[in-house]
């Protein structure tokens, strides 16, 4: 009995040294030390240096990085103003300002990378998992972007023109490398050029297009394509192949134009087709050089 006695007190005293309340403030205050001794490194290094992961990151793509102005904001964010980012081809585009920075509430959607550009009103808008060089999941946003303010970046397009309202589109790879996602935009307007000789219409300008699609092993399908021609309802279905390559994606659209009464859609009726009530637009060609083509039935 005694030795049971002798060896619960050990015991207790024991666990009562070692016990996990008395260690635990000791061991915050240590990792937090550490945290504000890590920050205070990174906030002293010199803007070259915080700019040269995402310089690696994006070269990986094929674009190259410049700013005026780098520095970390807390807590951390790479911030970067008057920035220049310049395609292999291409004269790139000048931005006012954009950052890099990893949220932790991003976790909760496995979305903590985040990356955002600004230029006047046009913004882009990226969030991806955590492997930004190839990621598993993102999720990308455009609002109030124009081809004005992406022509440094695109090889030089005959005629295209666009206005984007916005934009948001997600998707995620799987682990056999099947991208898969969805999503919605709406755009002011859209050009295309019609290059047939024998067409007295040289361009096509649909407004207020409304536009949801699916993403499907790198092809954005669209199941519902909506808008105006001069006046006319136009409704349709298409899709852009090899979406994540831009360089060699193709797009096709099969457009319907219901009843066009006024404009050159009309006065083309009443010369060669007054018979006919609707018209086709059949948009195709590479993903930065589309045309157009009317078919009239």
């Amino acid at each position: 009995m005694q030795r049971r006695s002798n060896a619960r007190l050990f015991a207790r005293r024991y666990t009562r040294g070692f016990a996990p309340g008395r260690w635990l403030l000791p061991a915050l205050g240590v990792l937090l030390f550490l945290l504000v001794l890590l920050l205070a490194f990174v906030y002293s290094l010199p803007g070259e240096v915080l700019l040269s992961p995402l310089r690696s990151a994006l070269g990986a793509r094929g674009f190259d990085i410049s700013c005026e102005d780098a520095g970390i904001a807390f807590p951390l964010r790479l911030r970067c103003r008057n920035a220049v980012i310049v395609p292999r081809s291409g004269s790139g585009v000048t931005l006012d300002s954009a950052f890099a920075a990893w949220e932790w509430t991003g976790l909760l959607r496995w979305l903590p990378v985040h990356l955002r550009a600004e230029r006047g009103h046009a913004s882009v808008d990226i969030r991806t998992s955590p492997g930004i060089s190839n990621p598993r999941k993102v999720r990308l946003r455009l609002a109030k972007v124009g081809s004005d303010d992406l022509a440094g970046l695109l090889p030089s397009a005959l005629g295209i023109g666009f206005s984007i309202e916005n934009l948001d589109i997600q998707w995620e790879r799987s682990a056999k490398g099947a991208v898969t996602g969805r999503g919605s935009g709406a755009l002011s307007w859209l050009r295309v050029p019609v290059p047939a000789q024998d067409s007295p219409v040289r361009e096509a300008l649909l407004r207020d297009v409304r536009l949801k699609f699916a993403v499907r092993d790198g092809t954005v399908h669209v199941s519902s394509l909506t808008g105006t021609y001069e006046g006319s309802d136009v409704e349709g279905t298409g899709e852009i192949a090899r979406v994540l390559t831009p360089t060699l994606s193709s797009i096709t659209f099969h457009l319907r134009v219901r009843n066009p009464l006024e404009g050159k859609m009309a006065a083309l009726f009443n010369l060669v087709a007054k018979n006919a009530k609707n018209a086709n637009l059949r948009i195709s060609g590479t993903l930065f050089s589309p045309t157009g083509e009317f078919q009239f039935f």
